[in-house]
């Protein structure tokens, strides 16, 4: 399981120091109009990193959302207990497709929204038939170039 992108729209690694999720849109693609989270003032969560291999795009009018998990879920069990995003109202192209990585032992869940509208994307609903969230068991991967520069390095 292969995932290409961990450069913030900044150029610097979400998985570096300083960095990680933020609930701000374009914070992770420039123009995007998309951001994802866990707080819902788009504070910092240097704890977590995200990467993908696809990412929405989205115009209009701003919206906000916030989708609370139990501990049982995947989110819960790598210690996520809401997901917030900041998006625009109008979906333009594309979907996600990410991996939410902890930083400390690099646990991961994915996290594929397929949907056509903003109401997919806004309230991540894993009962909704365009969404899926599921662990990723650590012998799958992820692989990412945050794992590859640690296996450079003899971290991993």
């Amino acid at each position: 399981m292969k995932f290409d992108n961990i450069d913030l729209a900044s150029g610097v690694s979400g998985a570096r120091d300083g960095h990680g999720l933020k609930r701000t849109r374009g914070y992770y693609v420039t123009g995007s109009e998309y951001g994802i989270g866990t707080t819902a003032n788009g504070n910092l969560n240097s704890d977590y990193y995200i990467v993908w291999n696809h990412w929405p795009v989205f115009t209009g009018v701003s919206a906000e959302g916030t989708r609370s998990f139990g501990a049982s879920t995947a989110l819960g069990k790598i210690g996520i207990s809401a997901l917030t995003t900041a998006l625009k109202e109008t979906h333009v192209s594309g979907h996600l497709d990410c991996v939410i990585v902890r930083k400390s032992d690099r646990k991961a869940v994915r996290v594929k929204v397929t949907g056509t509208n903003h109401e997919h994307y806004e309230t991540i609903n894993p009962s909704n038939a365009s969404t899926t969230i599921t662990a990723i068991d650590p012998k799958e991967g992820p692989r990412t170039p945050e794992t590859g520069r640690l296996t450079l390095l003899g971290y991993a």
